[in-house]
């Protein structure tokens, strides 16, 4: 079917009426999903649950019992299915912030903790999308994401700092570019700067700052 023709069957009335249904599903079900999350990031049940859970395993991933769905109790295998929310309210709350999760094989993770509690919440892209708990010790309260301050919005103690140094950023850019620097340019020279950086980072060396 050519682009002209599908175009004309999406326009005929059964097909928009079958399109404006979906979309009152789509709006529908991702605002139950938005209030689910908001009421798991705003109490410690699903955390605390969490504790319980993996008091005889160090972890788990959201699909370990698909195909053993016996051998789990109905209200863990629910809070199990959840896990996908808990990740993504803490996504949401971390990026808000200008936290950023650490990278691990196919996927990535944040750090959380409940006062001494600590967990890796992450998600997978090995053979398809996964979801993963681990329990970890707190050795380190900075490498965390307090789950007090997800419950009560917290900014972090840098948020304002981050803000400022970016909107410096982004002005000095505009007046470099309207001083008649080429946008080209100013892309390589930032692209390469990052660069710089995370070679820095990758390989512990010492600054490459030009004079």
């Amino acid at each position: 079917m050519d682009v002209d023709k599908r175009l004309n069957k999406m326009e005929a009335p059964e097909e928009k009426s079958k399109m404006d249904k979906w979309i009152k599903q789509y709006i529908k079900k991702e605002k139950i999903k938005s209030e689910e999350i908001k009421v798991m990031m705003s109490d410690t049940n699903y955390l605390e649950w969490l504790n319980q859970f993996t008091q005889d395993k160090d972890g788990f991933l959201d699909d370990d019992w698909l195909y053993f769905p016996s051998r789990i109790k109905a209200s863990d295998k629910q809070n199990v299915k959840k896990l996908c929310l808990f990740y993504e309210g803490i996504d949401k709350y971390a990026r808000s912030n200008h936290i950023y999760p650490s990278q691990c094989e196919f996927g990535n993770f944040y750090k959380v903790r409940l006062n001494e509690i600590g967990f890796k919440i992450g998600i997978s892209f090995i053979q398809g999308t996964k979801f993963f708990c681990k329990k970890v010790p707190v050795d380190s309260e900075k490498e965390f994401i307090d789950f007090n301050d997800i419950m009560t919005d917290k900014n972090q103690e840098q948020i304002d700092l981050i803000n400022a140094s970016l909107d410096s950023l982004s002005n000095m850019i505009l007046t470099i570019y309207e001083s008649g620097v080429p946008i080209e340019l100013i892309a390589y020279t930032v692209e390469n700067t990052i660069k710089e950086i995370t070679y820095q980072k990758e390989y512990n060396v010492k600054s490459l700052i030009k004079k």
